[in-house]
């Protein structure tokens, strides 16, 4: 699949040479790890993916991925200034889990963003490592809490099958007990 993968990153003419050489790397690092993780949306959405600077009022965190319009959006003045590679395997999960307008395991409701976005960053700071200025540390907390409450597993399944409401059920069964 990595192969496939670097022939659809070389047709697409919105990224630059650069730039694809950098995503490839985080995707072989990424597929490393998470040998089980089907990379075909990550195929179907790096056709094409268009990077692109943002105002710096509209994206308030070094750069974020939009599902919706299958852009990596960037805030040129947070991005010079930090783990360029940190930042780019955040948005290469949500990349690789985008399901029609959200990513992860959160939903077209945004009722699991803090959660997504804290499980998102405990998988980047792993496969990568952490950074100094943590624009999620909250939301870390919170996600460790829930999955000592959920286990792990079940994040991992939803997260990565696009499964909310495996989520949502989870932590009600875990009420009840």
């Amino acid at each position: 699949m990595i192969e496939t993968i670097k022939t659809t990153l070389d047709t697409n003419e919105n990224i630059t040479k650069e730039v694809k050489e950098s995503l490839l790397e985080l995707i072989n690092i990424f597929n490393q790890n998470f040998k089980d993780v089907d990379l075909t949306n990550l195929n179907e959405r790096l056709k094409t993916l268009v990077i692109k600077r943002e105002s710096m009022f509209l994206v308030k965190l070094p750069c974020k991925y939009n599902p919706y319009t299958n852009e990596i959006l960037i805030n040129l003045g947070l991005f010079e200034e930090c783990d360029a590679k940190h930042w780019l395997m955040h948005c290469l999960l949500g990349i690789i889990t985008a399901k029609e307008n959200y990513y992860g395991f959160n939903n077209s409701e945004n009722t699991l963003n803090a959660l997504n976005e804290g499980y998102t960053e405990i998988i980047t700071n792993n496969l990568v490592g952490d950074v100094d200025n943590n624009f999620f540390t909250d939301e870390i907390i919170i996600t460790n809490l829930i999955s000592k409450a959920i286990g792990e597993d079940t994040l991992y399944d939803a997260y990565f099958h696009n499964d909310s409401k495996r989520v949502l059920e989870a932590m009600i069964e875990a009420e009840g007990k």
